[in-house]
């Protein structure tokens, strides 16, 4: 690390300003006693952060302000510039060159500066830090200093070698982080304490709803036997008024009534049991909403904790501020001590606090898990049931539906009986038609079958398509957000002239009268020659165009009055082109792309300024090529490649690259306008994406609820078939046994209740 030079103004005994120079090697400042020296080793600590009156030889702090003589008035301010070549990166920042400033004025308002920007004493230190530079560093050495290292006590010597070994910015921000943690500890302990009440209350009704969910469970059994029994005591009606009908079918006709009536009355008995049910659901689908509003009330007090960690950091900022300026107000090490030591106190007893707090909460996260997973598992279960209970009532209805037509079929058969002598030729048409319904529901059920398993496929891959758009859509919603902090981040940059010097960004943000702007606001650089461009112009890039020569000189008054630093003023009333025409031979020339000033484009009334900074520049695409070009008669124009290497009409040759990049003005303009253009394309596919994904779930939405239907009609497709099957059979056997007419009543009768039982037990299969 190197101090390049040293800028004391209104500091001690240097009323007028002073630019001290410290080149290669070493500089001696050499003088009789009483001339001053001592004070630029003062200037030099007090300008790294110094905040001792004592070790800058004063009794306050105001003693380092120019006092005055007796023909000189007394300075207002003492301002100390410490500039530092930062090439080698030794300190941590992105500047090759590096300027800290210490400004104060009699009123006891201090400044300090790096580059220019307002900064704290603490960011001051914290720069200087493990590099030996610092107030307490041993790289600043005055008198008695050795005597001092070697006499003082071991802790004292230990900070010396600390700071050789790099640790103390660690160590430094470890117990600003102890503090810190304090802080937030206790706001924590007060946030859990408010929740506390809350979390009761909320307990409270989880029990509540464990209460009534086992009273609905109760319900539901009883509702279920209830209708069971109801059903037991209707098949047992059912199975005596068949016995009736083989004695007396009239009988059998009086009967049937009776259970008609008895029927209409448990369904009504029913409907009064499912209004019960109906309640019971509602209430608790009133708890579950009750339990969800609980678990989003967790959410929300996590998004307080969020804001409340915001807050703790904003609040540790404004902490630190007050800290450094108890710190400068604190006077002997016995407070120090003392205050220390009820630190040590408040920080066990809040770690104390911490600690039960914390298993508090594990508590109560741990219940509110256990509680969400049981919520969980019952709305599956309660889902799973209503869709089934939903199927096997739509199967017991096509079930009944088979059983009525048995009993038709049977009464069919009676009748059949009696006229069997006649009924032999519709017999047999009888038989083929039920054998070409038969086929022909086959026929459907194959086809829907094959639906169906269409369907299946075609859902399963737009579930597929979706997890893959939302994926896609995820990652491009990230790549959007780093485009967006970058183009923020490089946009913040180019608002404050970062890159440019210090006159300049002040003269371009006080925005005085007459100002157009720096000559990089002015052009356009095509795609690719950046580089060439910024080289070509170098630091006239920094250049401000203005309208006229009174706006320059109005500039330049602004600088000097707040002495801000130094720019170069181009008035477009006054500046002249310096264009040149070639020659034929050197624009033919191998590796000839054009001159400068004809590739960026401006405002046609900037020609002038163009031509005067880029009309004597050629750009070449290699350095083999420039070389070459430069041996032709090129008329003392400069020559600039592609990748910024510079020949001069005198045949020199510079070149190079830098590793950081962040100076490159033209780049990062063409880089804005990149993320610029990026993110709306990113922006366009993401909703693109999102388009088709909702395209895709609507056309899934749809699929599933025609799976659903066909679903259904599938399961009625079968049952109709087994119908079917079972009335070609009874046709056929009509047929085979029309001469015996009572053996084919017989069987056919025996086939018919076979049937009834078969369906009367797979209804109570389905009600069970």
């Amino acid at each position: 690390m190197h101090f390049k030079r040293l800028e004391i103004q209104g500091f001690k005994s240097f009323a007028d300003p002073v630019v001290i120079d410290l080149n290669e090697g070493v500089t001696c400042i050499v003088g009789p006693n009483g001339s001053g020296k001592s004070n630029i080793s003062d200037a030099l600590r007090w300008v790294v952060g110094e905040t001792s009156a004592r070790q800058l030889r004063g009794g306050k702090m105001e003693d380092v302000i120019f006092a005055g003589t007796a023909s000189r008035k007394p300075k207002g301010m003492a301002e100390v510039t410490l500039v530092i070549d930062n090439v080698d990166g030794s300190l941590p920042v992105e500047y090759k060159e590096v300027a800290v400033t210490r400004r104060m004025y009699r009123s006891g308002e201090t400044e300090y500066l790096i580059n220019g920007n307002p900064s704290r004493l603490r960011d001051i230190k914290e720069l200087f830090m493990d590099t030996g530079i610092g107030v307490d560093g041993y790289s600043i050495i005055g008198q008695g200093k050795i005597a001092d290292i070697v006499s003082t006590r071991p802790e004292n010597r230990r900070e010396i070698f600390e700071e050789a070994a790099g640790v103390v910015l660690y160590k430094t921000r470890k117990a600003n982080a102890a503090s810190d943690n304090l802080e937030r500890v206790q706001d924590i302990i007060t946030e859990l304490e408010d929740r506390i009440g809350g979390l009761k209350t909320e307990s409270e009704k989880a029990k509540e709803f464990l209460k009534i969910r086992e009273r609905y469970k109760y319900l539901s059994v009883n509702i279920t036997l209830h209708s069971i029994e109801g059903l037991v005591k209707s098949v047992e009606n059912g199975r005596e008024e068949l016995e009736s009908i083989k004695e007396e079918y009239e009988q059998a006709l009086s009967l049937r009534d009776q259970l008609e009536e008895k029927t209409d009355n448990l369904r009504a008995e029913e409907s009064d049991l499912n209004e019960e049910n109906q309640i019971t659901n509602e209430r608790l689908l009133q708890k579950i909403q009750e339990l969800n509003t609980i678990s989003n009330k967790g959410q929300i007090n996590k998004e307080k904790l969020t804001s409340i960690a915001k807050d703790i950091e904003r609040l540790t900022l404004s902490i630190e501020e007050n800290s450094r300026k108890l710190q400068e107000e604190q006077k002997n090490l016995e407070e120090l001590k003392l205050q220390e030591k009820d630190l040590n106190e408040s920080r066990a007893a809040a770690d104390q606090a911490y600690k039960e707090a914390a298993a508090r909460v594990e508590s109560h996260y741990n219940k509110i898990s256990i509680l969400e997973k049981q919520i969980d598992t019952g709305k599956d279960r309660l889902i799973e049931l209503g869709k089934m209970r939903a199927s096997r009532k739509a199967e017991i209805q096509t079930l009944s539906n088979y059983k009525e037509t048995l009993v038709q079929r049977k009464n069919r058969i009676l009748e059949e009986h009696k006229n069997s002598d006649g009924n032999r030729e519709e017999t047999r048409k009888r038989v083929e038609e039920a054998e070409r319904k038969l086929a022909q529901k086959e026929a459907e059920s194959g086809e829907l079958a094959r639906s169906f398993s269409e369907m299946d496929s075609r859902l399963a891959d737009l579930r597929n398509q979706v997890n893959t758009l939302a994926s896609r859509a995820e990652d491009l919603t990230v790549s959007i957000g780093r485009s967006i902090s970058r183009k923020n981040t490089i946009e913040e940059m180019e608002n404050n002239y970062q890159g440019y010097n210090n006159g300049v960004r002040a003269l371009m943000q006080a925005g005085t009268r007459g100002i157009i702007g720096t000559v990089s606001d002015l052009i356009t650089v095509p795609d690719g020659y950046e580089l060439a461009i910024e080289t070509a112009l170098g630091s006239q890039l920094q250049n401000i165009v203005c309208s006229d020569d009174s706006a320059a000189k109005e500039g330049v008054n602004w600088l000097k009055r707040h002495q801000a630093g130094r720019a170069t003023f181009l008035p477009v009333t006054s500046i002249k082109g310096g264009y040149r025409n070639l020659g034929q031979n050197v624009q033919s020339a191998r590796g000839f792309l054009g001159i400068a000033a004809d590739m960026v484009e401006a405002e046609k009334k900037f020609s002038n300024i163009i031509d005067f900074l880029l009309g004597r520049v050629i750009i070449a695409d290699t350095m083999d090529n420039a070389v070459s070009m430069s041996k032709l008669d090129v008329r003392g124009m400069r020559i600039v490649t592609l990748e910024g290497e510079v020949i001069s009409a005198s045949g020199s040759i510079t070149g190079g690259k830098y590793k950081n990049k962040t100076a490159n003005i033209l780049g990062r303009k063409k880089e804005i306008e990149d993320l610029e253009k990026k993110i709306a394309s990113m922006k366009e596919d993401l909703n693109r994406l999102k388009e088709n994904k909702e395209k895709m779930t609507d056309e899934a939405r749809s699929l599933n609820e025609g799976r659903k239907a066909l679903r259904e009609k599938i399961q009625q497709h079968e049952i109709l078939i087994q119908s079917l099957k079972s009335d070609a059979a009874h046709a056929k056997e009509l047929q085979r046994e029309a001469d015996n007419a009572e053996g084919k009543f017989s069987q056919e009768a025996g086939l018919i209740d076979g049937d009834i039982r078969s369906t009367m037990d797979r209804i109570s299969q389905y009600e069970n």
